[in-house]
């Protein structure tokens, strides 16, 4: 007959063993509570050179001491098939990296980081990109299409300078305007470019951009020629 391992033996076990049960590879702690955190090591953080963890807490119970080593398998699985994130790097630090090491012509090069420092860096630049996903660049579009000063639906005033002045008929209530089409596609190709570096230096598994909903491609808006203009080309 196979013994029951109750909740107390495996406290027990692991109250001898503390700080924590070392494995082959990874530890489980009991933590006050009574909860088991598994932790394993996952990778050194490229931009930083810290260690980074990969860490879950299985919560006390009769199956706790079970639930906690299928944890430590599983995540022991996520660091063997490279899932599991590999840095901490923030879209502003990636942006910093692209920026460097793009062969743009100056004049594409001055446009690009305006567009990242007008919209990309204030809504995106302090996440890290490891957790970027699709949701987040359909809702960062969204934001793009609803207000190209992101004003976070606040009432405001435009004023007509930032220096010191008499507001007068030029200071106007802030009215949202959408940033153009034309405009969002070139933000989204410099996300797209600064993420598929991020991809070749491992520094994520895949580009989620990729499966976000890409803008648009801008209608085109033919201007046909008047009747005097049209009359000029035929009798030319």
């Amino acid at each position: 007959m196979t013994p029951i391992v109750t909740q107390t033996a495996v406290r027990s076990r692991l109250t001898r063993s503390r700080p924590g049960r070392q494995r082959s590879r990874g530890t489980i702690d009991e933590l006050p509570s009574g909860a088991l955190r598994v932790r394993v090591y996952a990778s050194k953080d490229p931009a930083t050179g810290r260690r980074r963890d990969l860490v879950e807490t299985i919560p006390p119970g009769p199956k706790a001491g079970r639930l906690a080593e299928a944890a430590r398998t599983r995540l022991l699985n996520q660091v063997d098939e490279r899932r599991q994130p590999r840095t901490s790097v923030t879209v502003n630090q990636l942006l910093d990296q692209h920026f460097a090491m793009s062969t743009w012509e100056r004049s594409t090069r001055e446009t690009y980081a305006g567009y990242a420092a007008k919209h990309i860096r204030p809504l995106m630049g302090k996440v890290q990109i490891s957790a970027l996903d699709a949701r987040a660049f359909d809702s960062f579009y969204a934001e793009l299409r609803r207000c190209r000063d992101h004003c976070g639906r606040k009432r405001y005033v435009d004023h007509r300078t930032p220096h010191p002045h008499e507001c007068d008929e030029r200071c106007r209530t802030h009215q949202c305007s959408p940033l153009g089409a034309s405009t969002i596609r070139q933000i989204h190709f410099i996300l797209s470019g600064a993420l598929k570096r991020a991809v070749r230096w491992g520094w994520v598994t895949v580009n989620p951009i990729v499966r976000a909903e890409a803008p648009p491609v801008p209608k085109a808006k033919p201007r046909p020629p008047s009747p005097e203009e049209a009359a000029r080309i035929n009798s030319a």
